[in-house]
C-alpha cells in the first residue's frame, strides 16, 4: 500500500487558531515564569478572558499575507498540532 503523500492546505482559519494557540502558550510560559511553576491550564482561561476576543479582532483585520506571516513564524509542534486536527 502506498503512503499518501499529500499535503493538508490550512484555511486562513486554522492558521488563525495556530496562532491563538502560539500566543497562549507564552502567555503560560511568562506566567509560570513569574510563579515559578508550570501553572497549568488556567493561563489559557485567563488568556482567553484577557485578550481573546482582541486578538481575534486583531487577526480579522490582517490581510491572508500577514497571517501566513505569523503563522509561519510559529513553533513546529504547534504547526503540527494544528495539522494533525485539520480538516
Amino acid at each position: 500500500m502506498e503512503q499518501e503523500t499529500t499535503q493538508k492546505i490550512l484555511s486562513r482559519h486554522e492558521k488563525e487558531m495556530g496562532i491563538q494557540i502560539a500566543e497562549m502558550e507564552k502567555y503560560k510560559w511568562i506566567c509560570s515564569s513569574q510563579q515559578g511553576c508550570d501553572i497549568g491550564k488556567s493561563a489559557y482561561f485567563d488568556w482567553i478572558q484577557k485578550y481573546g476576543q482582541k486578538v481575534r479582532d486583531w487577526l480579522e483585520s490582517l490581510s491572508d499575507e500577514e497571517i501566513d506571516r505569523l503563522y509561519n513564524a510559529i513553533s513546529e509542534r504547534v504547526k503540527h498540532y494544528i495539522l494533525e486536527k485539520a480538516h
